[in-house]
């Protein structure tokens, strides 16, 4: 992975002008697809990037009671990479992917603005009372990594214009039943609204193991509550809703669920 290492931070030196921040980038992890007739749980990554991405520096690690057996990049947005390096280090329960487009005298396009998958995780279940894996990003040094998304722009002759962003990736639990292929959450989660940057809809998915009540509500800054969306009894499952924020000022918002016992709070910005 030093090569890797050495051909993003290659790319920054370089940048052209000063780092920018604003690409409405996002990072999360997909639904888990349980394997049928094995004990292997496919997790995918997906982005949503506002512009041309040159090169991704990707570190996170995963918890206990999995082992990462692959990392697959077939049928994703970047499959068409020329390096495509994942590497993984079960001891430590981390992995690094690397992604540049072109690394051969073949001419590689950078990866358009979009949204979609970039890479699959392949887990195998070694402890079966788990039923979930926690995802987080992470920094590592000697070689130095953290998450980050180098933007392509369109320089002038002669120049080369990059920028760097280093989009917010709070940790994650995706939930899967070992080896019975149900989809079921087994414990209430509230996972990072997406996209995050928005402008103005973003969607907002929450598990809920057993028939509750559950509120959702989006608050300001001031702890002021701008909008309930939702507030209802509710069958066990992954929900998704969405907040159309039209009527609302470009800034820093908080969204709180409530069920039972359960509570947890994520930050949003709001980009208009």
């Amino acid at each position: 992975m030093k090569s890797t290492h050495r051909i993003l931070i290659g790319l920054a030196v370089v940048m052209v002008p000063a780092l920018l921040f604003a690409k409405a980038s996002t990072f999360m992890a997909g639904k888990a697809v349980p394997q049928s007739s094995s004990n292997l749980v496919v997790v995918p990554l997906e982005i949503t990037n506002g512009a041309n991405l040159a090169a991704m520096d990707i570190p996170i690690s995963f918890t206990e009671g999995v082992t990462l057996r692959e990392v697959t990049f077939n049928d994703t947005r970047v499959s068409y990479f020329d390096l495509k390096i994942a590497n993984i280090d079960n001891a430590n329960r981390t992995v690094v992917i690397g992604l540049v487009p072109q690394m051969t005298s073949e001419f590689k396009p950078n990866l358009s603005a979009g949204t979609g998958s970039i890479a699959n995780l392949v887990f195998e279940v070694t402890d079966p009372s788990v039923n979930s894996v926690t995802l987080e990003a992470i920094q590592l040094s000697e070689p130095d990594h953290e998450l980050m998304f180098v933007y392509a722009g369109q320089p002038a002759e002669g120049t080369t214009d990059l920028s760097v962003d280093k989009p917010e990736f709070e940790r994650v639990t995706v939930s899967f039943a070992a080896g019975s292929g149900s989809n079921l959450p087994t414990s209430f989660g509230l996972n990072q609204n997406y996209p995050n940057p928005f402008n103005p809809t973003t969607n907002i998915s929450f598990d809920v193991p057993k028939a509750s009540h559950v509120e959702l509500s989006v608050y300001n800054v001031l702890g002021q509550k701008v909008v309930s969306l939702v507030n209802q009894d509710m069958e066990p499952g992954s929900h998704t809703v969405a907040w159309d924020a039209s009527n609302n000022s470009s800034g820093v918002y908080y969204y709180r669920i409530a069920a039972g016992t359960f509570a947890q709070t994520k930050k949003m910005v709001l980009l208009k």
